[in-house]
């Protein structure tokens, strides 16, 4: 072995050091960073084959690589899928809940209850012209109700329609950043540059990227390249993507994905995460609830009507509501105009007095039947208390679910900040650890330089 080994091993020595302190340093600096995976650098010897010898020659810095547990991931990105869907329905159920406002006595049962005493009113008093015009008013408070509660369920669901949409234009501009990113990590491995910083920003879109989808990711057999998938069908495949679009024109809300510009496209059956969230809160909570608030309105209106108009058949008299030509639906019906002119054209009594008033106030507190008094449905309060109870326990549901899902995403968020995470004062230790092993190496150099000082200078000094 030469004799100025001693400065080449020194030398390594110093040059692995600075190298493990630059990463500790980075590590320190980006202790803050999101989505930022702590780096090692990891050591090994060099060595030298002599004749038959094998003698160490220093030390080197073989990779820097990041700490990442790809199963952990997985598993995480899943569960925030599952969160993330919770947490959009719950918000949705609370606007329901608020617009619905129950208990209270602007609420739709209380204009029921409202709507059936003043009908009780007018059978104990016929020819009262105040409790034909107070009918009237409340008529007109109910049809008013049921509209306005009508009109904020259609404005959630288009807040819902617009959210939905944001959010596709999202996950598409994601998908191209992560095809981006496989490009770019790809020559950086090819050229033996460090990728673990472009790995942590795709990690982070791509953790986003299920968050809003419920997606997977898969690795390329090379391991530089990422596959999100969604449902099965891809957004992204290494350095490609496909569009993900979206079809709010029907009565349900559907994803699609197109291979190609001409291809037919093929719906996605399976989206998870916010937009699935969003997909379920519309189609299931607010366009059900919906439904279920006109049909009890119509049953309101056309058992008013049947009694009103047409009994006991043939029936001469007037409709109670009018309403367009789409029927009875919400937002078309209104208190007759001729009754809202002259309230004296409700009708009370046909052969006894306040018969048919009674008749319909029947009708409205247990769901008689107008034309047949043995047949009994359910009465239009309870049916509307049953609508709340529903949704008061899918609103519970949910909020388990959140909680759950809450206590899950956590731990595994704790659980791969333990692997991924920086710790400054583990890295300020490890910092020290490297100064010292700089110093150390710097003494080795010092020290060499002696020896040959030595050598040179002061060895063969007889016989000058």
């Amino acid at each position: 072995m030469s004799t100025f080994s001693m400065f080449e091993i020194g030398k390594s020595a110093l040059i692995a050091s600075r190298k493990s302190m630059d990463v500790t340093s980075h590590n320190i600096a980006n202790a803050a960073t999101p989505g930022y995976s702590r780096q090692d650098a990891f050591l090994e010897p060099i060595i030298q084959r002599q004749s038959q010898m094998i003698s160490g020659v220093g030390v080197r810095v073989s990779d820097v690589r990041r700490t990442r547990d790809v199963f952990v991931d997985a598993v995480l990105r899943n569960e925030i899928g599952r969160e993330a869907a919770y947490l959009v329905q719950q918000e949705v159920l609370d606007h329901i809940q608020t617009a619905v406002a129950e208990p209270g006595d602007n609420s739709i049962r209380g204009v029921i209850d409202s709507f059936w005493s003043a009908w009780q009113d007018l059978s104990a008093d016929p020819d009262s012209s105040s409790a034909r015009a107070q009918l009237m008013e409340r008529g007109r408070s109910l049809v008013d109700m049921f509209n306005h509660l009508g009109t904020q369920l259609d404005s959630i669901s288009h807040d819902i329609d617009i959210h939905i949409e944001s959010l596709v234009l999202r996950v598409n501009d994601l998908a191209e950043r992560v095809a981006a990113l496989n490009v770019e990590i790809a020559r950086a491995l090819a050229r033996q540059e460090p990728a673990a910083d472009l790995m942590d920003r795709r990690d982070l879109i791509l953790d986003e990227l299920a968050e809003l989808t419920g997606g997977t990711v898969s690795y390329t057999a090379e391991g530089n390249a990422v596959r999100f998938t969604i449902g099965g069908f891809p957004i992204v495949d290494r350095d490609k993507t496909y569009k993900l679009e979206v079809s709010l024109a029907g009565p349900d809300t559907e994803f699609m994905w197109k291979s190609s510009e001409g291809d037919t496209p093929q719906t996605i059956a399976n989206m998870g995460g916010r937009l699935g969230g969003l997909k379920t809160a519309k189609d299931h909570l607010v366009q059900d609830f919906r439904q279920k608030l006109e049909a009890l309105f119509n049953n309101i209106v056309l058992n008013v009507n049947a009694v009103h108009e047409d009994w006991p058949p043939p029936g001469d008299g007037i409709p109670f509501f009018t309403y367009g030509s789409t029927g009875p639906h919400l937002g078309s019906v209104e208190v007759n105009p001729d009754i809202v002119a002259d309230p004296s054209k409700i009708l009370a009594t046909l052969t006894t007095p306040g018969d048919v008033a009674h008749k319909i106030a029947r009708v409205l507190a247990d769901g008689e039947d107008p034309f047949d008094q043995t047949v009994t449905t359910e009465p239009f309060v309870e049916t509307w208390t049953s609508m709340i109870g529903e949704l008061g326990a899918k609103a519970q549901k949910v909020e388990t679910g959140v909680v759950t899902q809450g206590l899950l995403v956590k731990e595994l968020r704790n659980r791969r900040d333990s692997i991924s995470g920086v710790s400054v004062d583990e890295e300020v230790a490890q910092l020290i650890r490297q100064q010292h092993a700089f110093s150390a190496a710097s003494r080795v150099i010092t020290i060499a330089d002696e020896v040959i000082d030595t050598i040179i200078n002061r060895m063969g000094l007889a016989g000058r």
